[in-house]
């Protein structure tokens, strides 16, 4: 006797449930947009000024370099781009940027050295480490033109204390005119804002230094190695992001070098201390040739933004 078999019914297969849309509450809204706003209303202030006296600056200096105007007068003439050819045929153009050149190369690479040498010096144990600090960074903290002022009397050439000291000492023969020679010039005042600088340089060195293990010095102490043993194979390659952002500061900060130069030797003797900036200043204010100085100022802006993103670039591959 055969049984008919009962087919159970299949089930329908269940729906994968799906999710509930959420609707933020309006109360929540109101509050983000009203911390929005909050937030845009602090920022705006710096936005309209950075806008106003940067961007603004920079286009309207564009604007003028196609023209030839004295900056007093309502009449411009159009010139194209005569003042970029005007410029790049003058000598004393290429003797500021190869002024310029020399000031920076030397001031960022000497600071450097000298503020990592006096970072790790203050960074170990000692007496009058503190007070130390202090005496390196003061310079920082003064102005240029005072730091000008008091170097004019200090390189004087008869009656300035370096000649005075050289002659107590009966080494007057190696006495200088140390603004007044143009094969020396230069380097007093790169001398002037290397003893300024250094200090900002020392610090920065020595706040990245903390981040560095304590036991990597006490390894390399027991190994034997000296002071400048570990300042070149353990300090200098851990701090390398310091140096970087040393070198961007300092390129920045040369090319923009003025007020040292204009109270020492207002771009003299000859034109042996003319600096790109100081060229500006002469050509715009004293000579008043506002459209040709906005050419130059044009020029300077792109050299410094090439300049720091070729570092920032190399920065990039070696961190890689």
């Amino acid at each position: 006797m055969q049984t008919e078999r009962q087919e159970l019914p299949i089930k329908p297969k269940a729906e994968p449930l799906q999710p509930v849309a959420t609707r933020t509450p309006a109360p929540r809204k109101k509050k983000n947009m009203k911390r929005n706003m909050v937030g845009w209303a602090f920022v705006a202030p710096i936005v309209l000024f950075v806008v106003s006296f940067i961007y603004y600056g920079i286009f309207y200096n564009a604007y003028n370099s196609f023209f030839s105007w004295d900056g007093i007068s309502f009449d411009k003439a159009f010139v194209g781009l005569d003042n970029y050819a005007e410029m790049f045929q003058d000598p004393d153009f290429y003797l500021s940027l190869k002024n310029t050149f020399i000031f920076t190369i030397l001031t960022v690479t000497i600071q450097a050295g000298i503020g990592l040498v006096l970072a790790y010096f203050l960074h170990t144990p000692g007496p009058l480490r503190t007070a130390m600090k202090s005496v390196f960074f003061f310079p920082v903290v003064l102005s240029p033109v005072v730091l000008g002022a008091a170097f004019s009397q200090i390189y004087d050439f008869q009656f300035g204390y370096i000649n005075e000291f050289l002659r107590a000492i009966g080494l007057g023969s190696f006495e200088q005119n140390w603004l007044g020679d143009p094969d020396i010039a230069l380097y007093s005042v790169i001398a002037i804002n290397i003893f300024q600088w250094t200090g900002s340089s020392m610090v920065m060195y020595y706040m990245a230094m903390l981040t560095i293990e304590k036991e990597i010095f006490e390894a390399a102490k027991i190994d034997g190695a000296g002071f400048f043993r570990t300042l070149w194979s353990i300090v200098f390659p851990n701090l390398k992001g310091t140096t970087f952002t040393l070198s961007i500061l300092g390129v920045i900060g040369g090319l923009k070098t003025f007020d040292l130069v204009w109270i020492t030797t207002a771009g003299g003797p000859g034109s042996s201390t003319e600096f790109i900036s100081t060229y500006l200043f002469r050509k715009s204010m004293l000579q008043q040739e506002v459209g040709y100085s906005s050419a130059v100022a044009i020029i300077l802006l792109t050299i410094a933004l090439l300049i720091t993103y070729f570092q920032l670039r190399v920065q990039k591959k070696m961190d890689n």
